[in-house]
């Protein structure tokens, strides 16, 4: 018995060492591949200086043969006299220029991946009023369509849900970055709001359901709830104040509060002349700080939107005119405005057509448009409309350094784009469709 005991001891220590053998035969065989996939990426460099190039800094004249250096995430200086500092990665900026990033001001990135596709769609929730719904929380830092975006040039974006008529906060961000957190600029940008329309006439009949009375129905219910939200304000200020009570939280209107004191701006979605005089009635009413979207017709409004200081995102302008309209209304839009002295910005108001936006902005021109006003209605612009011009939309000391590198001007078709900083790290310009383009065009051939 004891022999046979130790016979079957021996036995099983046999095959354990047989397969502790083979587990490391597989671990060294792939030990190559697998080391190599987890080998640290090299470290960035610590600047760059991007020398001998034409710097086109938006608010200021044109630097000719000019030196940009940038440092931890910020320029730390450009001019014709910069010198190249030691520690450096140089780029040879011969023949090219250097913009800042451009903005789209309008679109669903990180919240839509495939439109098709339910799926992978968070740009709307339930309901007609969802305050508290925080765009910058659902958004996808891993979204393909990110990368096709960056590689045409263009560094931030605003993104928002859709839908509804309080859709929620738009956040303003950076297209790079691991987490939504470290792509926010400003994680609450303002709150969007789509104002109650009839629907258009197409080919005499109505594309929709909007009638004039439900219309009206719609706008009472939108300012009911902005009243509900300035009661629950005034009643948090006098808590706050230290007189006597208690208020039960409310998730969707303390969203609310920051909008009704005038501290967030509302982004409001607009077509018609109509709807934007509805929507400035409102503002009135409750000292709403307003930036229009959309806004088709706004040109019919122009002295009156300069007036009182109210920013317009216009676009796409790719699309179709109203039956209405004239034919050329939404091409010569933008320019009106600006000759008028509106602050405009652009928008594409999807994910996908994002890559875009300096295409929306060139049409423009071709209407009536001046092209240093596109450009800056592509980048201090909306830095402007949404507060961040302190530290985005131009190329000067001590902002961030979002920053790109041309052959030509970002609002021509031909021009490309040969180098993207995003923060000061270089982006590669890869995505999807250049791994398509190598892998297909390395394909075996018969």
């Amino acid at each position: 018995m004891t022999d046979a005991r130790t016979s079957r001891r021996q036995g099983a220590r046999g095959r354990a060492a047989v397969a502790t053998a083979l587990a490391w035969t597989v671990v060294l065989i792939g030990a190559g591949p697998i080391a190599a996939q987890q080998a640290p990426a090299p470290a960035a460099p610590a600047a760059y200086a991007i020398r001998n190039a034409t710097i086109v800094p938006v608010t200021g004249p044109r630097i000719a043969g000019g030196t940009i250096v940038l440092r931890g995430g910020r320029i730390e200086a450009l001019g014709a006299q910069v010198a190249v500092p030691a520690d450096a990665q140089v780029v040879d900026g011969t023949g090219l220029f250097v913009y800042p990033g451009l903005v789209d001001a309008g679109t669903t990135l990180g919240l839509e991946e495939i439109g098709s596709v339910p799926g992978g769609n968070d740009t709307q929730e339930l309901g007609d009023f969802n305050p508290h719904d925080d765009a910058l929380t659902a958004v996808n830092p891993s979204s393909e369509i990110i990368p096709t975006v960056r590689i045409s040039g263009v560094t931030t974006a605003l993104t928002a849900a859709r839908g509804g008529m309080i859709s929620g906060q738009a956040a303003f961000i950076d297209l790079a970055g691991w987490t939504p957190q470290e792509m926010a600029i400003v994680p609450r940008a303002g709150m969007v709001v789509t104002f109650p329309r009839v629907t258009a006439r197409r080919g005499g009949r109505r594309g929709g359901t909007d009638q004039p009375d439900q219309v009206d129905q719609q706008t009472r219910a939108l300012r009911n709830y902005f009243a509900d939200a300035k009661a629950y304000a005034d009643i948090k200020a006098r808590l706050a104040a230290g007189q006597a009570g208690t208020q039960q939280i409310n998730l969707a209107m303390e969203a609310m509060v920051p909008v009704v004191r005038g501290e967030s701006p509302v982004i409001v979605d607009v077509e018609t002349a109509d709807q934007i005089r509805g929507m400035l009635a409102l503002a009135d009413s409750f000292h709403l700080k307003v930036i229009l979207r959309g806004a088709p017709q706004a040109w019919r409004m122009a002295d009156t939107l300069a007036a009182r200081h109210v920013p317009v995102i216009v676009g796409p302008i790719t699309a179709a005119p109203r039956d209405e309209d004239p034919y050329d209304a939404i091409y010569a839009n933008p320019g009106v405005l600006a000759h008028a002295g509106v602050q405009i910005a652009f928008q594409t108001a999807t994910a996908s057509d994002a890559r875009n936006i300096a295409y929306n902005a060139a049409l423009a021109t071709a209407y009536g448009l001046d092209p240093e006003e596109a450009l800056r209605a592509l980048t201090i612009n909306p830095a402007r409309i949404f507060g961040v011009a302190d530290r985005y939309g131009s190329l000067e000391a001590g902002k961030v350094a979002d920053v790109i590198v041309t052959n030509g001007d970002p609002l021509d078709a031909r021009t490309d784009i040969r180098y993207v900083f995003i923060r000061g790290q270089l982006v590669p310009r890869t995505d999807r469709n250049t791994r398509l383009y190598d892998q297909f065009r390395a394909r075996p051939r018969q």
